[in-house]
């Protein structure tokens, strides 16, 4: 074999090995910081080997059972209202539609959310009286009260959806879901004990009630401890309480130190406020010191916390493999739901019932969110518990025992927790930008991407719900500075916004840690050629200089054609995609193949892609070859194995930045419909009058 062919199989294989850096997903380690912060979540299925296609399958099949299949517990009551009901109990619970509201805005199910919404306040809330705001925590399915009082977690979950609501829909919808929030909120605070009310949060500790009145203000439940709760409440109430809920998160962390066992991790049913088993007798005797199914939603509940604001990170993390280390000492398949917190097991009246039995069992609700508790764990068990989760089938036991309700809800969070679709939602961070026909969405919560790019409401971006391959980003180059993944200051988390108008957004990244580089982005619509003008900084806010260049990554549908001007043969490396040469033009017709595969060019300052009927044209700075940073190029195409998607890549000059100095780059996009044909003289004709605008 000749030494040039043997080279040309070199090159290659390492643009081979180069290129799949960019999608195989590696099993990552416990994060350091909070989703308050990066605003980014964990898909631990996919760490550990799941396709990313089968895991939103699952997900949708899995959601599906819970409000549309044959065992579904979601009902919907004429043209406005729905609920939840606990089939096996018959009846509706404040647990149950709280938990459907979290769980529909967080998979934007406007309607669903609606009609619980308007169900929840026609039947169960007390719209007058002593418990004003608050809600009868059990109903009949017909809206009959079986009971006045309230369970304080039920007013949990409703405020912090309604808040998530409002940030996700606004508030002129037909619901204004914050005034909504706040009512709750502030009928709560102004109870002091008359007719035997409560607030939520015992007065004395600032920890949430068992039942917000004289006989449950005496006791909480562990698992109503969701610290995370109140820190959405303090961002985003609005109610004049941020520092009052920022002190509740923090005593409720402290609080679950003292509640679960320092050997096994279990947690009692009920407890004192101080953390410690009930002294009540007759409650002991009863079980409610015993870890059963209330606690089951504690892992959840801690692992929760932890991915929205890791701020007590190394306790939750000995918790999490703590209580593993338990239930894996039990047998992963087989260990049961009801346990004293020592780890023994109950007996007798100590077991407590459900649908009519008085049985320990292998329920798939612990199965649930013991998985959840995986987020936080560095050891290997943690696999054979999402593994467990992802096969546990969600069917009636031998003797007939079946829970949709209470099995099936956890079940659901956890795979919303597990797939990283359960969230902080924020403040609506989508702008949208328009000239004539032309519409760009870009999310300055996450990267700052432009994630949808329209003409006349046709799309041209990749909308995959695959990770890294959606929308348009932006990084630094050369790569081999930061390797993989993408720095996460430029390319996932929030940008900060200097200037926002109908015509001009300005946006700003933090500055990144391992580079001390920082980015701003400027887009700007011309209504003169109804384009998008994007203008990229790169700011050295460290103390070192450096080199650097710019790098835009469109990414959109394997399907279509990419066209730019270059020679073929000046495409590197040669024969790794099927480029052909016509009218002076290196053009490609999209394909698919096993492996990923990357090129480099020498364009002239223009990159096209044409596809069913848009053409989409970015005009950049015409770079001569030794311009760009090393081991980089003008242009670049990146084709992701498999039909799912391609990256239109272009960057900038190599420049060298002394602390404080900046560089800027702009690059002009079109988008346009185009009837014609690829390849043909009227397309790169169409393509050559607007570059040379």
């Amino acid at each position: 074999m000749k030494k040039k062919t043997i080279l040309t199989l070199i090159v290659i294989l390492m643009s081979h090995l180069m290129v799949s850096a960019q999608w195989p997903m590696r099993s990552q380690g416990p994060w350091e910081k909070g989703a308050f912060e990066t605003r980014q979540y964990r898909n631990l299925f996919v760490e550990m080997g799941y396709r990313p296609d089968a895991v939103e399958k699952k997900l949708k099949e899995v959601f599906d059972d819970v409000f549309r299949g044959p065992n579904k517990v979601y009902f919907e009551v004429g043209d406005t209202l729905g609920y939840i009901s606990d089939i096996k109990n018959h009846d509706v619970r404040t647990e149950g539609m709280s938990y459907g509201m979290m769980i529909a805005v967080q998979m934007g199910e406007k309607d669903i959310f609606d009609r619980i919404w308007r169900w929840s306040k026609k039947y169960m809330q007390h719209q007058d009286g002593p418990r004003e705001g608050y809600f009868a925590w059990s109903c009949k399915t017909d809206g009959t009260r079986n009971s006045d009082g309230s369970a304080s977690d039920g007013e949990l979950y409703y405020i912090t959806a309604l808040i998530f609501a409002s940030n996700l829909w606004g508030n002129d919808t037909g619901i204004n879901y914050k005034a909504e929030a706040q009512r709750i909120l502030n009928c709560s605070m102004a109870k002091d004990g008359t007719n035997g009310q409560r607030p939520l949060l015992h007065p004395e500790y600032h920890l949430i009630t068992f039942t917000p009145d004289d006989m449950g203000m005496r006791f909480t439940d562990p698992s109503y401890h969701i610290p995370a709760f109140y820190e959405v409440w303090a961002k985003w109430a609005d109610d004049g309480r941020a520092d009052y809920w920022y002190k509740a998160a923090q005593l409720s962390r402290e609080f679950l130190h003292h509640a679960t066992d320092s050997v096994t991790g279990l947690n009692p049913d009920m407890c004192q406020y101080d953390g410690s088993i009930m002294q009540n007798p007759w409650m002991r005797r009863g079980g409610s010191s015993n870890f059963r199914y209330d606690s089951w939603r504690v892992p959840m509940n801690i692992a929760l916390d932890y991915e929205w604001s890791c701020a007590d990170k190394e306790w939750q993390r000995q918790y999490g493999e703590r209580i593993q280390n338990f239930l894996y000492s039990q047998g992963i398949d087989s260990f049961v739901d009801q346990y004293r917190v020592d780890g023994t097991l109950p007996e007798g009246n100590e077991i407590l019932q459900a649908g009519g039995f008085r049985k320990l069992r292998h329920s798939i609700g612990l199965v649930a969110t013991s998985a959840t508790a995986s987020v936080m764990c560095a050891h290997e068990k943690k696999r054979e518990f999402v593994k467990a989760l992802w096969e546990a089938k969600h069917e009636p036991f031998e003797d007939g025992y079946f829970d949709a309700y209470y099995d099936g809800l956890l079940r659901l969070f956890a795979f919303m927790h597990l797939s990283g679709h359960y969230r902080i939602i924020f403040p609506n961070a989508m702008r949208e930008m328009k000239t004539g026909a032309l519409s760009a969405t870009i999310d300055t919560g996450a990267g700052g991407k432009i994630l949808s790019l329209k003409y006349d409401g046709a799309e041209v971006i990749s909308q995959s719900p695959m990770p890294e391959a959606f929308g348009s980003t932006f990084w630094t180059s050369p790569q081999k500075e930061w390797n993989w993944p993408p720095v996460q200051e430029f390319d996932k988390y929030p940008y900060e916004i200097e200037e926002d108008g109908t015509d001009k957004l300005v946006i700003s990244s933090g500055v990144a840690e391992k580079l001390g580089l920082r980015v701003k982005k400027q887009f700007c619509t011309n209504d003169r050629d109804h384009s998008l003008v994007v203008t990229y900084s790169i700011i050295n806010a460290g103390k070192q200089t450096r080199k650097v260049a710019p790098w835009e990554i469109t990414r959109v549908p394997n399907e279509g054609v990419i066209f730019f001007d270059s020679p073929v043969e000046g495409i590197t490396p040669a024969g790794l995609m099927p480029f052909k040469a016509s009218e002076g033009i290196a053009w490609y017709e999209t394909d698919t193949a096993n492996e990923n595969r990357k090129v480099n060019a020498d364009g002239k300052g223009w990159l096209a892609y044409l596809n069913k009927g848009l053409l989409l044209v970015k005009k950049f700075e015409d770079l001569s070859p030794t311009q760009p940073a090393p081991d980089e190029a003008e242009i670049q195409v990146y084709v992701n194995r498999g039909k799912t998607y391609i990256e239109l890549e272009s960057q900038g000059a190599y420049t060298t930045l002394a602390p404080g100095e900046q560089l800027t780059w702009t690059v002009k996009w079109y988008l346009v419909p185009f009837k014609g044909t690829a390849p043909s003289k009227q397309l790169l004709k169409t393509v050559r009058k607007m570059v040379k605008k």
